[in-house]
């Protein structure tokens, strides 16, 4: 099965996002020493066009389990994109989602060069 345009687009924009989270991540340590819960602010990957711009908090340690498959993202509660992903965990705070097979060949670089599930 292939992807609409569209679709094939968001999944390559969340890998971007993920990028910029990665870089955020590297100083997670720190940032987490700041954080009175032990939550990291990391930008939303949702892939909206141009960003949806949001930050979602998230633990850390949950971030890094979410980045050893290169098929995982973590967003907001509602920027969940039914037709190239699914939920696989969700809080108050986050949402974490796991790529269908179709839409796994556009977020494989992955800058940890983690596997896909």
């Amino acid at each position: 099965m292939s992807l609409d345009k569209r679709f094939a687009r968001q999944a390559q924009n969340e890998a971007l996002f993920r990028e910029v989270n990665e870089r955020i991540a590297t100083l997670g340590e720190n940032a987490q020493a700041w954080s009175p819960d032990g939550t990291v602010e990391f930008l939303c990957e949702c892939g909206e066009e141009g960003g949806c711009g949001q930050r979602v908090r998230v633990p850390l340690d949950v971030y890094e389990r979410v980045r050893s498959q290169d098929d995982r993202f973590v967003v907001r509660p509602g920027h969940e994109t039914l037709e190239i992903e699914h939920a696989v965990e969700w809080s108050d705070d986050y949402v974490v989602v796991d790529k269908i097979p179709a839409a796994e060949p556009y977020v494989e670089d992955d800058p940890r060069g983690a596997p896909s599930s």
